[in-house]
């Protein structure tokens, strides 16, 4: 592009195009590529938009996840596929219509469930006990306001309300698991000999011919691919951040500004005693129920303990067998009269009765927890660490205009932008189109190194952003074109390749025939032994505990055991298979066992059965989601993936 505009825009035509370019930096500078404007989306799901930044989000947290399942065998290339991206935005589609179905039907979850949740979690506690400082630390860590983690908590377990639902509403009759437990325990007692590829191999001679046939025809196999190494600049927030040091007036003003995010927020523990009232529940119902609260009440103030009484009259299943304990309880987890009359209360006070949907409560503030405020000090680690970051993301707003513009007006060099920046010109390590380290991992750079400007015209490449927060120029510094190896570098492959492929037919046409032969043969074992004896065959015993514990390398052969019939009594039963490696194995079915369904311990019975209710369940579960989708409107905007 650079160079289409430099070869072709003269004159009114260049003016034009500079006009062009430069309105918007003009107008709106670099951050406009950066802030504002209407959310990206892409998808729409009965109307809701899925927004660009949550796709993102989401296929980060792949990257994560398959990075931490592959290890070193981690290519950042498998999420350019366009098949992993549909597949990321296929569940968060899956998620928005369950929870679109959640709205839609009234699910929802009490203000008691959600607490209970939260406190139970033990990413918020500290020594077995709901810790209020480490809930807050926890949600800011993750971006989060507790009201904002609520909501999504809140739907998440509505979601898994329906989901549960239809997953429990599976089963496995008692029957059903006993057959299929008799087939899985079923052993299987086989002799077996092998014809392998490797003995066949060695006495096979591959002419001249062949090689240079097989050359010509797959030279497409013998080439080493191009390599490059690039020099580079970059500006990325990270790095900035690292060299970013505020000074104590910038903490200090910091602090002051934002002190309420350096303390502890107010908590209280409570428990409480639950009258519960239903919805349908008459005004005659309804006061015998109040009399009862009233009379707890006057008992609690005349000196019986709270515990036992929320254990013997409390309707709250969760908080009844602790004593009526709720744990702490922060802002915004309960419903607002139950909340006011915590909030309103001195630590010891016990009060009610509190009206809420639920019916009547009597609550008793155990614990009172004041407002606590870092001092400064306490706080500086923090205040650095924040201060840092927002500096580096202002400094990179700052320098990102400079950038792009002196890495378009100055194609030739990146000498000028590392001048003016102060930013290290760097060397990248050899890499392919397909595959690199360090910068190059990136495949939006290794695309713009073997592009025409980049490669040929040895120019600086435009800009690369990565995120938002990231933005690279790189140039060419060498490069290796690829290379078809020549027939002598390689011959000894080829001979190899080819040697290995007629034996694999040539062990496969041979294990066939003598197949057919033995199947021929009287239905005797000394038959076998004489057979293979004959072939010059070793025979091997092998036996098969159950259909589950076929060995790895031998499960071609397991499953085409278990997939023989029941020899009759008398009968010899003669089979073949494949092996991974291409031997193949002839073997002959001395015995089937079922297995004893009264020999199979009750846990062993208990997980089977388990999995087959699991596996039952999480296919209902589906094809209801199935369901919802087929009938849902989608529109994919995949130009955006």
């Amino acid at each position: 592009m650079l160079t289409a505009i430099k070869q072709r825009a003269t004159g009114w035509v260049a003016w034009a195009i500079v006009i062009l370019i430069t309105i918007p930096f003009a107008l709106w500078g670099i951050n406009s590529y950066f802030e504002g404007g209407t959310e990206v989306s892409v998808a729409s799901v009965n109307g809701e938009r899925l927004s660009l930044y949550a796709y993102q989000d989401s296929l980060q947290n792949r990257a994560q996840v398959l990075r931490q399942q592959l290890g070193d065998s981690f290519d950042p290339e498998m999420l350019e596929s366009m098949q992993v991206r549909r597949s990321v935005l296929d569940s968060i589609i899956n998620e928005t219509i369950i929870d679109q179905y959640v709205v839609e039907q009234g699910f929802r979850i009490s203000d008691e469930q959600l607490n209970r949740t939260i406190h139970n979690a033990e990413i918020f506690q500290a020594d077995g006990q709901f810790d209020p400082v480490q809930y807050q630390s926890v949600l800011a860590a993750n971006r989060y306001t507790p009201q904002l983690y609520e909501e999504v908590e809140r739907m998440n377990q509505a979601a898994s309300q329906v989901r549960l639902g239809i997953v429990n509403s599976a089963f496995a009759l008692d029957t059903e698991v006993d057959q299929l437990l008799a087939i899985r325990q079923q052993q299987r007692d086989i002799q077996y000999a092998l014809l392998k590829v490797r003995d066949l191999a060695e006495g096979i001679e591959i002419n001249e011919d062949e090689v240079k046939d097989y050359y010509d025809n797959n030279s497409e196999d013998f080439v080493s691919p191009a390599r490059m190494k690039v020099s580079f600049v970059e500006l990325d927030v990270e790095s900035l951040s690292i060299l970013m040091e505020p000074d104590d007036q910038q903490i200090a003003g910091f602090y002051e500004d934002n002190k309420g995010r350096y303390q502890t927020a107010e908590s209280r523990r409570a428990r409480h005693i639950l009258v519960a009232v239903n919805d349908s529940a008459t005004d005659e119902e309804r006061q015998e129920k109040l009399n009862l609260a009233d009379e707890l009440l006057e008992r609690l103030e005349s000196g019986e303990d709270f515990a036992e009484l929320a254990g013997q009259y409390s309707d709250d299943p969760g908080s009844r067998s602790n004593g009526g304990d709720l744990g702490i309880i922060a802002r915004g987890q309960m419903v607002a009269p139950f909340e006011d009359a915590v909030y309103g209360m001195s630590e010891g006070d016990i009060e009610g009765p509190v009206e809420t949907q639920y019916g009547y409560h009597i609550i008793n503030l155990v614990e009172l927890t004041e407002v606590q405020q870092q001092t400064l000090e306490e706080a500086r680690e923090g205040v650095v660490e924040e201060l840092r970051d927002i500096l580096a993301e202002q400094r990179f707003a700052e320098l990102a205009e400079p950038f792009m513009n002196l890495v378009f007006e100055h194609p030739e060099s990146l000498e000028l932008v590392s001048d003016e920046l102060g930013l290290t010109i760097e060397e990248s390590d050899w890499f392919t189109e397909a595959s690199g380290d360090g910068v190059t991992s990136e495949a939006k750079v290794r695309r713009a190194a073997f592009s025409e400007e980049v490669l040929n015209e040895n120019l600086v490449s435009q800009p690369i952003e990565i995120g938002f927060d990231r933005i690279i120029a790189i140039q060419k510094l060498e490069h290796e074109p690829a290379m078809t190896q020549s027939l002598d570098g390689v011959r000894d492959e080829i001979v190899s390749i080819l040697r290995d492929e007629h034996a694999k037919q040539e062990v496969l046409s041979l294990g066939k025939e003598y197949l057919q032969m033995l199947d021929k043969m009287d239905a005797a074992s000394q038959s076998w032994i004489e057979f293979t004896e004959d072939k010059g065959l070793d025979i091997s015993d092998l036996t098969f505990p159950s259909r589950a514990e076929v060995p790895g390398d031998r499960r071609a052969l397991g499953e085409a055991v278990y997939a023989s019939a029941r020899p009759q009594e008398g009968e010899v039963l003669f089979g073949g298979a494949i092996l991974s490696n291409g031997d193949y194995a002839l073997y002959k079915l001395d015995s089937v066992t079922d297995g004893v369904i009264d020999e199979i311990d009750d846990s062993t019975r208990q997980a089977f059965s388990n999995r087959l209710v699991f596996g039952e369940g999480a296919g209902m579960m589906s094809g209801f989601s199935k369901q919802l989708r087929d009938q849902a409107e989608i529109e994919v905007f995949e130009d955006r993936l």
